[in-house]
């Protein structure tokens, strides 16, 4: 089972900032999720909202900011707004890369063409198919997965996740169950399940045999994962 940090641990860090992925790291983490947009110059960087306003001293839309203007922000305990290339390169896991906004399609796809280790090592995710099969049309080979909200009815999920082209699901654990997720699996299908937020959790997902879980606090699950 694969366990993956939330923005880093963003439970105990700034998300999405490099303090936050090293510590997920260094508390067990195989693989880092963040969230990639692009500024108004075309710099890739790593932010889940649309503005600047939640996780930064600033205020602003990142779309509408150069690069330079997001640099220049606080975004918690002094550190930056990273660059995607100062992700990969602070940290040597496998990344979960959810596209936020389509114009970091192109920017992301250039990045792991340029790198194949790094692309077999990355899962592009998204909530939009669109931006999924966009993705597809670039890097045919490379791994996508659809994140849905609350978690549908299987058929649903089936449904969503091929249209989107995607091989892995990423569903709310409350609305997994056992059969459901041995059915995605035996149509071919990776199940990633989220929040798992402790030992509680984790125990529902080993039950319910996911593939991975993702996690806000990986502290709290430091060694249960793998000894599960």
């Amino acid at each position: 089972m694969i366990i993956t940090g939330h923005r880093g641990a963003m439970g105990s860090e700034p998300e999405n900032t490099l303090r936050s992925f090293r510590r997920a790291v260094r508390e067990g983490c195989d693989e880092i999720e963040l969230d990639l947009r692009v500024t108004s110059d075309g710099r890739m960087v790593v932010l889940h909202d649309a503005t600047v306003d939640r996780t930064t001293d600033g205020s602003g839309a990142v779309a509408e900011m150069t690069f330079d203007e997001v640099r220049a922000l606080d975004a918690g305990l002094g550190e930056q707004v990273p660059t995607w290339a100062e992700a990969v390169a602070a940290v040597d896991v496998r990344f979960q890369a959810e596209v936020k906004a389509e114009a970091a399609v192109p920017v992301l796809a250039e990045s792991l063409r340029a790198d194949p280790d790094l692309a077999r090592r990355t899962l592009v995710t998204s909530s939009h198919a669109e931006i999924l099969l966009a993705v597809r049309e670039e890097l045919p080979e490379i791994g996508t997965g659809l994140i849905l909200g609350r978690t549908p009815a299987f058929a649903e999920i089936v449904a969503r996740t091929t249209a989107a082209g995607a091989g892995t699901a990423l569903c709310g654990i409350a609305g997994l169950t056992v059969d459901g997720v041995a059915d995605l699996h035996e149509r071919g299908f990776d199940v990633t399940a989220w929040p798992v937020p402790d030992e509680q959790a984790l125990a529902t997902a080993v039950e319910l045999a996911v593939d991975g879980v993702t996690t806000d606090h990986p502290d709290r699950l430091r060694g249960l994962v793998h000894a599960s």
